[in-house]
């Protein structure tokens, strides 16, 4: 192979200019881009897990923890990850880890007319979420629980942002540990979805496999799947919504560098997937 082809020489130049060209043209075009330049200058001098706001378009905007808010709108609001293409009529977004709240709010800015049904078991991203929604005038229902495969309670470990996670019978975690309800989604699962969000930090599975017999009212699923060393499912998740008549396009979006030479990962999971399933 020639490196010194000019192929690879203007390959080199498009990979130097296209992330400055990027760059004009989202902040051209782009408010959420715009405002996460914006959001950073504003909470870059901000303690972790403060309650915060900023305002987007007038509309005001509480907060938990100011960098994994930012993570989150960048997602969202900039790389539009939740975004269905153009509709002409009202839709339904189920929320399974609502967090903040940001995927309405990018809906309600995005769409205007929504149904919304969210979960959130930390009690106070609850409230954040709860007020949210009223500011900007969001019809729907937040119940504040966990989602599991039986109803009953759970011990929840919050981190005051957005990783907070049921934890398995094995695990500890007294400092930030709380006892949480839980509840299953097909119980609350409206007639008609046309997203369903799960990002629930480890227990995607379980709910998944739960609401399996309801998910021909779905249109289309996103779920953060999150893997830990030595366990199985993913293959189950991709098995389960493809016999439902899914189409999966996964994307990494957490993963070890070196995986042959199997460190240690940094937390409970050792990568991150988000996977799109949506029918043809």
């Amino acid at each position: 192979m020639n490196h010194g082809s000019p192929y690879h020489v203007r390959g080199w130049l498009n990979g130097c200019l296209r992330p400055a060209a990027w760059h004009l043209r989202e902040l051209w075009r782009n408010p959420g881009y715009r405002a996460l330049h914006r959001f950073h200058r504003i909470l870059k001098s901000k303690a972790r897990y403060v309650t915060s706001e900023v305002r987007f378009e007038g509309r005001p905007i509480q907060l938990c923890d100011g960098p994994s808010f930012l993570s989150a709108w960048d997602e969202i609001f900039v790389n539009r990850i939740y975004d269905l293409g153009p509709s002409d009529r009202e839709l339904c977004l189920v929320d399974a880890g609502a967090n903040i709240g940001l995927a309405p709010l990018y809906w309600k800015w995005h769409y205007g007319r929504i149904r919304y049904l969210g979960f959130e078991p930390d009690p106070v991203v609850a409230e954040c979420c709860r007020r949210n929604l009223a500011a900007w005038g969001i019809d729907g229902e937040l119940v504040e629980a966990a989602l599991g495969a039986k109803e009953g309670t759970a011990r929840f470990a919050r981190d005051g942002a957005d990783a907070g996670r049921v934890l398995g019978s094995a695990e500890t975690d007294g400092k930030n540990m709380l006892t949480v309800p839980v509840k299953r989604l097909s119980a609350f699962l409206p007639k008609q979805v046309d997203l369903l969000k799960i990002d629930v930090e480890g227990s995607e599975g379980e709910v998944l496999e739960e609401v399996e017999p309801l998910l021909s009212r779905v249109r289309a699923v996103f779920l953060e799947w999150h893997g830990a060393p030595g366990a199985r499912g993913l293959a189950g998740t991709l098995r389960l919504l493809e016999e439902a008549g899914f189409e999966c396009y996964p994307q990494v979006a957490v993963s070890p560098k070196h995986p042959f030479m199997r460190s240690a990962p940094p937390g409970p999971f050792s990568q991150q997937l988000n996977l799109y399933a949506f029918r043809p």
